[in-house]
């Protein structure tokens, strides 16, 4: 980030501290929790999130051609390739010619494709290589490869498309916008690889999940025991980028520097934590000089199952420090995971009870509110009044 605009966000958060958190101005707004139930608007998210970039791989991931990662990305298998001349290729993981799954190793390396049914065997980038017995196969020159899925390097990440019917090339600096994607940019993302990789399975609706990123009320009650005492409570910029939601939280040493130093000498970035939850569907996470990428992948059909996709990124000439990326991940599960996505669960599990048919969102959750709204747009759903 250029230092003018550093100091800019750290003026922000002075003003913040001078001033204490806004009081609220109005009533809380009451929310129906269909919102996280309703199979007709769960489909039509799920469509949304599919024809839209997700987050499928770090790139590091697949550093060498050859490399491929299998999945299944919001109920489309997928391979996801290295191909020989370095680009990533992205395609559906079940042969052109029976449908049955062609690799079905997690991860690894390969120098083609080859279907165990009838031995059919694929190029890297998905292409038909050959048909076996082909004189018995028919008259006719077969040429149907897997089929094709939108894919594109940004970031350090390889976003895919799943959607079957997108076949334009995946565009994702126009999909962030310009200043969510510089932001983006200025967090180094592009130079990070990945740590580690876990996967966790949430009996929640996929919404749920970005809550605790965009508000900090309940940080002193929920995060109490881990990382509260190294935040003020309440103290949060928010900035809107389009249906994107920014959040930038400082520190307690921030606020100890702001008061002892000059400001040219602020120390801003480094003593902040900046989350990015891009809509729909994915959240990036920066503080302590990583990343943490989440992918949230709703089940297809079911809206209080969720698997999300949890990558750790760290800067590439800082890869080998492994005890402090160990140490930073350990923090990690222990306050997302083990508190964050914990809450999720629980509310999900209340709401599908029938006891919690309304929530309340507060003046200072607002960012939850723009986060459904947009949601529900992309979505094509029913307009905001369905909201309360």
């Amino acid at each position: 980030m250029e230092r003018h605009r550093e100091l800019q966000l750290g003026d922000e958060i002075a003003a913040l501290i001078a001033d204490g958190p806004a009081p609220a101005t109005g009533p809380a707004t009451e929310v129906d929790t269909t919102a996280y139930t309703d199979p007709e608007r769960h489909a039509r998210e799920v469509d949304a999130i599919r024809a839209h970039p997700v987050a499928a791989v770090a790139s590091s991931e697949l550093a060498e051609p050859g490399d491929f990662v299998t999945m299944e990305l919001i109920g489309t298998p997928v391979i996801i390739t290295r191909d020989t001349d370095g680009s990533i290729r992205a395609m559906h993981n079940a042969c052109a010619h029976r449908g049955m799954t062609v690799e079905e190793r997690s991860s690894g390396s390969a120098r083609l494709f080859s279907c165990p049914f009838h031995g059919w065997s694929y190029r890297l980038d998905g292409s038909l290589r050959a048909v076996a017995d082909r004189d018995l196969f028919s008259t006719e020159p077969c040429e149907r490869g897997l089929t094709q899925l939108p894919a594109e390097e940004r970031h350090g990440v390889v976003w895919v498309t799943p959607a079957p019917a997108a076949q334009s090339p995946t565009d994702v600096a126009a999909w962030l916008g310009e200043s969510m994607d510089q932001l983006l940019a200025d967090l180094g993302m592009g130079g990070m690889v990945n740590h580690v990789v876990e996967e966790h399975e949430l009996a929640c609706n996929w919404k749920l999940l970005t809550d605790g990123f965009m508000e900090l009320y309940h940080l002193k009650y929920l995060h109490r025991e881990t990382i509260a005492p190294h935040f003020p409570a309440n103290l949060i910029a928010t900035h809107l980028h389009g249906p994107h939601v920014m959040t930038w939280i400082p520190k307690n040493r921030l606020l100890a520097q702001m008061q002892d130093a000059e400001r040219d000498d602020w120390e801003i970035l480094s003593r902040m934590t900046a989350t990015a939850v891009l809509v729909p569907g994915t959240v990036v996470e920066w503080q302590a000089g990583h990343i943490e990428l989440f992918s949230l992948r709703p089940h297809p059909t079911e809206p209080n199952r969720t698997v999300t996709r949890m990558t750790m990124l760290v800067p590439a000439d800082r890869a080998d420090d492994t005890d402090l990326w160990d140490r930073n991940w350990e923090r990690v599960i222990e306050t997302v995971p083990g508190e964050d996505f914990a809450a999720a669960v629980s509310v999900q599990a209340n709401i599908d009870a029938g006891v919690t048919p309304t929530i309340l969102l507060g003046a200072n959750e607002h960012s939850l509110l723009h986060h459904l709204e947009a949601v529900q747009q992309l979505a094509g759903s029913l307009g905001s009044d369905e909201l309360g």
